[in-house]
């Protein structure tokens, strides 16, 4: 063979070498583009997916704080209409005619044993309603005198101890009891 053939062999050969490998390198490269084609829909999946996940979690979140407000805005109301309802009864127990009036105060005194020197402190207010007459036919051990500070019922003070039978301090003490069964009237569920 000669040199020249040798040489287009060479060359042929180069060439299909070359070929070989260029065919080889785009091979590589579509299956590089196709594999990162791949991670990056499987990239842009797992994006979306986080995406929506905490905008849904977002969107949760939301609806149970909206829920949580709204709850506490119902609460506050009916706290206000049970309030207004305690307020209620207390005027009505202060608009109460004088017989009715005299008669809750005698049944209140009643339920204190009480014989020894006191002064029973009255409202002003009740002034036209309770006399030094009145109170010592209840138990002549009282002396009557009157407040600013009450709006109705009585405090009685012994030399030891004070007993409020005010109607604020009764109706608060009786607020907690009476707080359960008034919401279910008022609250009833139809």
């Amino acid at each position: 063979m000669a040199l020249e053939q040798i040489l287009v062999k060479i060359s042929e050969d180069a060439r299909g070498e070359a070929q070989s490998i260029l065919d080889n390198a785009l091979k590589s490269v579509d299956e590089l583009l196709e594999e990162a084609k791949k991670e990056a829909g499987l990239l842009k999946d797992k994006i979306i997916a986080t995406a929506q996940a905490e905008g849904e979690f977002a969107f949760r979140k939301e609806v149970i704080a909206k829920r949580l407000s709204a709850q506490k805005e119902l609460l506050q109301a009916k706290k206000a209409q049970l309030d207004n309802c305690f307020h209620e009864a207390l005027e009505t127990l202060l608009n109460l005619d004088d017989a009715t009036y005299r008669n809750l105060i005698s049944n209140m005194l009643a339920k204190i044993d009480h014989k020894q020197e006191a002064e029973i402190i009255f409202s002003n207010s009740d002034k036209s309603r309770t006399s030094q007459d009145y109170i010592h036919k209840i138990n002549p051990h009282l002396k009557l005198s009157f407040a600013n500070n009450l709006e109705g019922g009585f405090i009685l003070k012994t030399k030891d101890l004070n007993f409020d039978n005010s109607l604020e301090n009764i109706l608060a003490s009786l607020h907690q009891d009476l707080e359960p069964k008034a919401a279910e009237i008022l609250f009833k569920e139809s």
